[in-house]
């Protein structure tokens, strides 16, 4: 059986620029793109010429040639976006807030993650730089990278979750010690015995914050927090929350009576511990979480979280962006967001 090999590709009408459109045609660039636009009538392009234009836009539709339109511009309409974790709730719920805010503004984001690794993340923000993006929102790993970041800067870049407190930071962040006086607030009023705090990593700015108003507040409230009751590990990992609780519960051969967790991945290695040493969670067990998930709704303990308002974050973050886009400069430096505490039960 004889035959000729008919590959997909052949059967594809690839979608022809307006370059391509206007030598189809036999007319000027400038036609085609006022027939896209929809301004022929108001340039006086006769009938005949629209309807020939068109009639190749329709079979085989049209593409923008983004080179060309950034060499143009000046710009990619790109925007880059380094986070340490997508896996954590708090930064995938801004990315996709951001995302949503920069696509209605003819932005699109190029999101990576810096598993909160100073190398990483500055091998990462340079190849962002590298792709030509119009400008960075970052969450630092550290001070020594912000520092690096503002000194060595090419390209605008708005610092989102962290601000380690530089003077020419353009930043926004959520309320961290708003959020810890909240919770000790709402703790305090059904504490019984001592609670224990997996804090993490409590030196980042975030961290901090919480912790700061967390222990000024239990402690107004008479639940004042000892050494032994904080405890801290390198990052605010799943894993650091397992291990964490795995310790405090060998000291007190038992769970704690009140946990608080400083991030909601370390709440969800707390619970993993708990159900693989325990078989269960206990569900008099009283929760505090700085993040917030749904799916604490369906635990019988009772709980509390604060939850980050991600979409007035993603909001102001782009705002501060355009206005260092425009080489203006933003109305509000260092933006702090309101916080939300959510009871469960």
């Amino acid at each position: 059986m004889t035959g000729k090999t008919v590959f997909i590709f052949d059967l594809i009408e690839m979608a022809k620029t307006v370059d391509e459109i206007a030598r189809m045609a036999g007319v000027s660039v400038t036609s085609v793109r006022l027939v896209i636009s929809g301004q022929d009538k108001k340039y006086r392009i006769s009938e005949r010429t629209r309807a020939r234009i068109q009639s190749i836009i329709d079979e085989y539709g049209y593409s923008i040639n983004q080179t060309a339109r950034s060499l143009k511009l000046q710009r990619t309409l790109t925007l880059g976006l380094v986070v340490p974790h997508l896996t954590n709730p708090v930064y995938s719920q801004f990315a996709e807030e951001l995302e949503a805010c920069c696509q209605a503004n003819g932005y699109q984001v190029i999101a990576v993650c810096s598993d909160d690794n100073e190398t990483v993340e500055a091998e990462m923000t340079q190849s962002l730089i590298n792709r030509g993006v119009d400008g960075l929102f970052v969450a630092p790993p550290s001070r020594e990278r912000q520092r690096a970041l503002l000194e060595d800067r090419t390209k605008p870049i708005v610092f989102i979750d962290r601000d380690f407190g530089f003077p020419s930071c353009i930043s926004t962040v959520s309320d961290g010690e708003g959020a810890g006086v909240l919770l000790g607030r709402a703790l305090s009023g059904k504490l019984s015995s001592d609670v224990y705090v997996l804090a993490g990593d409590d030196s980042l700015p975030t961290g901090g914050s919480r912790m700061r108003g967390l222990v000024r507040q239990l402690g107004e409230s008479g639940h004042q927090l000892a050494d032994h009751q904080i405890r801290r590990s390198a990052d605010c990992t799943d894993a650091a929350g397992f291990d964490l609780m795995a310790g405090v519960c060998r000291e007190l051969n038992a769970p704690p009576k009140a946990l608080v967790t400083l991030a909601l991945p370390m709440l969800e290695g707390a619970m993993r511990c708990l159900k693989r040493g325990c078989g269960c969670i206990p569900d008099d067990m009283l929760i505090g979480s700085f993040d917030h998930h749904s799916m604490l709704d369906f635990l019988p303990n009772p709980a509390f979280s604060v939850r980050q308002n991600a979409g007035s974050m993603a909001e102001m973050a782009y705002k501060q962006m355009s206005s260092l886009i425009a080489c203006t400069e933003p109305d509000q430096v260092k933006q702090v967001v309101d916080v939300e505490l959510v009871r469960h039960f």
